[in-house]
């Protein structure tokens, strides 16, 4: 099995423009027979923050899962595509054998003063994590990825219980950040391998694909999915979100039809800090 810090721990390779970071993906990393969605963004993040450099705060990503990312190694190629006064574009090309397997943009962007402002407060029924408990990891029900991942339920209902659909609320951090049961961060060290700032940026990119589609609650009986597009929108600088945090992803199903889904997830941190955006279109082959 290998951690997260441990399968993010190769240092990218750059040349001027150009970067590309290298993985070996393991079995405990898969959902299903292909590797999570969330740690494939990952690997494009940090390719991408290896060639644009540690200026400009990753703003947005999008990603178009084209194959699948088998076991085995993943690379990640990067590109800045134009760098303006204050928004860099860098494009990336996930290969897994020998093939494309996902093509992504990332978005940078310097901050400035500006009128527009509105906020995305969080929903103060939703409880936090230390009125809520752990959710065990079920190696038999449940996809490998989860075992790196710790999970507190706030609301909605579990996969394949065929029950009606709504909303799904769940805190989730990185299960390596923090050792013990402590309901929050506890003052707990953080171990060294995830302080990076392009680890704690990869982090929060992987984290934000955690949570399943609210409509597989719905079905009776086990059916696969994949995601297909992913829009995801960093609210702040991810660099600066600690791993030891729990988030918030609160995700709504908005359309379900023809087999394919569209649904949003909104992020925020343990101190109700709004943190990223997430859209996906997914296929549901039930």
């Amino acid at each position: 099995m290998r951690t997260f810090s441990t399968i993010v721990s190769r240092p990218a390779r750059t040349d001027g423009d150009r970067a590309t970071f290298v993985a070996d993906v393991t079995t405990d990393w898969l959902q299903g027979r292909v590797a999570f969605g969330g740690i494939q963004g990952a690997f494009a993040a940090l390719a991408m923050r290896a060639a644009v450099g540690p200026e400009l705060p990753l703003r947005a990503l999008q990603m178009t899962f084209v194959a699948s990312v088998d076991p085995g190694e993943a690379r990640a190629e990067a590109l800045v595509l134009r760098r303006g006064r204050a928004i860099t574009h860098v494009q990336c090309t996930l290969h897994s054998g020998g093939r494309p397997a996902a093509v992504v943009v990332g978005m940078y962007g310097a901050s400035r003063e500006s009128k527009a402002l509105a906020d995305m407060p969080m929903p103060s029924e939703l409880r936090l994590p230390a009125q809520l408990r752990e959710a065990p990891y079920l190696p038999d029900r449940m996809p490998g990825f989860l075992q790196h991942y710790r999970q507190r339920w706030a609301g909605g209902a579990v996969p394949y219980s065929g029950s009606p659909m709504k909303p799904s609320s769940m805190w989730a951090r990185l299960r390596e950040s923090v050792d013990g049961d402590d309901p929050g961060r506890g003052g707990a060290p953080l171990p060294p391998a995830l302080d990076a700032p392009e680890v704690r940026e990869a982090n929060v990119v992987a984290l934000c694909d955690l949570p399943p589609s609210p409509v597989m609650a719905t079905l009776s009986k086990r059916a696969p999915g994949a995601s297909l597009t992913w829009l995801l929108e960093l609210l702040v600088d991810s660099r600066t979100v600690d791993p030891r945090t729990w988030l918030m992803l609160h995700t709504e199903t908005r359309h379900a039809a023809a087999g394919y889904t569209s649904q949003t997830a909104r992020v925020w941190d343990d101190a109700r800090r709004p943190v990223a955006v997430s859209h996906q279109t997914t296929a549901i082959f039930d």
